[in-house]
This record gives structure tokens, sequence and C-alpha cells, in this order.
């Protein structure tokens, strides 16, 4: 996969004082230093979701970092916000015009960070010649799934593993 930003968007994170970048193995405490931070923030705002998710995908993050698929955004120097962006479909059937997002996290007291996360990706599937990005969520979280859709992630279907979810994409040349 081709990591590569085009100059419009490197344009807009230069001017937001946003540096992209792939992370490495020696950043993992930070990275996982900001979820456990926004889980904190989910349970003191009474907001069920990740209350376990280090521990049950914190082997994950190593493999997608050394996989050059795991990213960070920082401002002075600080990770502001996490995301991996890989060919992995987890519940999705793939159609090889995809490329999925997973582990979005944004640092407490940072808003908006969604917003660059999502331009972002979409300017790397659309340098990939990739037609879609998908994404999977929590199916009762209403204010996630409501923030997907604004940033034009359709809802394309629902499961249920050990939890219920709902899948969803974005047709990046809409």
């Amino acid at each position: 996969m081709k990591r590569k930003l085009s100059k419009k968007m490197e344009k807009i994170l230069v001017e937001n004082n946003i540096i992209f970048e792939i992370a490495n193995l020696e950043k993992l405490d930070e990275i996982y230093e900001l979820y456990n931070s926004r889980t904190n923030w989910f349970k003191e705002n009474n907001i069920k979701q990740w209350s376990r998710y280090i521990i049950r995908h914190g082997s994950e993050f190593p493999i997608a970092i050394e996989n050059k698929d795991y990213y960070i955004l920082k401002k002075n120097d600080e990770i502001i916000a996490g995301f991996e962006l890989s060919n992995n479909p987890g519940y999705f059937k793939d159609n090889g015009e995809s490329l999925y997002l997973n582990k979005v996290v944004s640092k407490v007291g940072y808003k908006n960070i969604g917003s660059f996360i999502f331009m972002i990706c979409k300017d790397l599937a659309k340098n990939n010649n990739v037609k879609y990005l998908r994404l999977y969520c929590i199916k009762w979280n209403d204010k996630l799934n409501e923030i997907y859709e604004k940033h034009g992630f359709k809802l394309v279907g629902c499961g249920k593993s050990d939890y219920e979810y709902c899948l969803r994409e974005c047709n990046v040349y809409e």
C-alpha cells in the first residue's frame, strides 16, 4: 500500500500544525496510554465502550505497527490520535476495492481530530486506487454511528460476534 499523502492533504495538515506518520514500536506505550485515557474518559462519562479494549486488542497493535498499518497524528510532539488502516477486512467480505479503518482513537481534550483521520484515510484510499473505506463499530453507540454517518460512512449491514456491530463504508470518490 502506498502511504504517501497528496500535496493537498499535506498542506491541510501543515496549516493545522498536525504531523502524520507511521507509528513505530518505540511509541507503543504512548499509544496504549492514549487508549487507556480515552477508556477512562468513556467510563467517567457513562459511555459503555472499550471497558477491556487494551486487554482484548493490545496484542494486535505491535503487529499493525510492524506491518506499517498503524498511524499516528501529532501536534507539538504529542500524539493526539491513532488509527489502523489496512487490507484486513475483519467482519467484511473483502471485495478487493477497500481499505479498512480500525482502532480509531483521539486524545481527550482534542476535538474534531476524527475529521482529519477520515480525510487522511480517504486521501490514502484514493492514492491507492481504492474505492471504499470501511469500518465497523458497536451497534448501540448512537453517537458514534451518527459521527460515521456524518462523514459519509453508510450503513451496509450488521452482525453479531461477542457484541452487535454495524458495518459501514464510504465511497471515497463521492
